[in-house]
């Protein structure tokens, strides 16, 4: 069954005809959320979050335009017993960011958030792919990073407030790199996003967001993107172990000989490769549990 006729992926749209509309890789799109994908992160939330659900760095951090402010400022130990446990959230250290003007990032609720987990894994199995969430808190006006290029297919769904999207040009081929790019990079769109809206950003799509006057909170739905390299990089993978703990000669001498040889050999695999162990390599099931069960 195509992921198209899979209501898990239909589900990210209040109108699920749009799922058909992606355009993978190729030009953004903006669209309608739907409401179960708008109820996963709420202010309230993120409240209950910080203060009740001992949340410890990297699950949080804190940055400004994009540049992190150091854990300490932000996270306390606390006492387990007679255990310390460092770098738990603390609600009070991070209202001052924020007010401040800081960005909240909360990582992988799936970690530890039912709806979010059960949304994820919902996602992932229909588009064979990991699937990570992250939510930005933005302070008023502020921007929430750098202009950067991201390795996966992006989903932004705002949930509160406004945010305005810039949007750079996306490089052809396989000639970029995630990570920040130039403020000067042409521009090729901007788009503000209101509550309810989203907008689907293409792998390797430069972009920036800046929060409107009210604050922005925004939830990122990141795919991981498989593509040719994936495959090759697997094949080399066991290709390599075909060759064990071999060594090239020491020295000059015969050096060229050995790699034309060990190249022959290398070229071979090719035809003798186990094509169903890379693949299934390459589509690894969940094997994390989503629910209790016979305990």
């Amino acid at each position: 069954m195509s992921y198209l006729d899979d209501a898990a992926w239909a589900s990210l749209f209040a109108k699920p005809e749009q799922a058909n509309d992606i355009d993978w890789g190729r030009a953004p799109l903006r669209f309608a959320a739907a409401d179960s994908v708008l109820s996963l992160v709420s202010k309230r939330k993120i409240e209950r979050w910080l203060v009740y659900g001992n949340l410890r760095y990297p699950q949080l951090n804190v940055s400004y335009g994009g540049e992190g402010a150091p854990p300490t400022t932000f996270t306390r130990a606390r006492r387990l017993n007679q255990h310390q446990l460092p770098g738990c959230a603390h609600a009070d250290d991070i209202s001052t960011h924020l007010r401040q003007g800081a960005t909240l990032v909360l990582s992988n609720a799936e970690i530890w958030d039912e709806a979010t987990a059960a949304f994820v894994h919902g996602l992932a199995r229909p588009l064979a792919c990991a699937v990570q969430t992250y939510s930005y808190l933005t302070a008023p006006d502020r921007f929430g990073s750098k202009p950067h290029r991201d390795e996966g297919d992006v989903f932004a769904v705002q949930v509160e407030g406004s945010k305005e999207w810039t949007l750079y040009d996306l490089p052809t081929g396989e000639g970029w790199h995630r990570g920040h790019i130039d403020e000067d990079t042409p521009v090729s769109a901007k788009i503000t996003l209101e509550p309810g809206d989203a907008l689907y950003v293409p792998a390797g799509m430069g972009h920036r967001a800046q929060a409107g006057p009210e604050g922005s909170l925004h939830l990122t739905v990141s795919l991981e993107v498989l593509s040719p390299r994936n495959v090759i990089a697997a094949w080399a993978a066991q290709a390599a172990a075909q060759f064990d703990r071999e060594r090239l000669p020491m020295g000059a001498e015969g050096r060229p000989d050995a790699i034309r040889e060990t190249l022959r050999r290398l070229a071979a695999t090719t035809t003798t490769a186990d094509i169903d162990a890379i693949a299934d390599a390459l589509v690894p099931p969940n094997s994390w549990p989503t629910q209790i069960s016979n305990l």
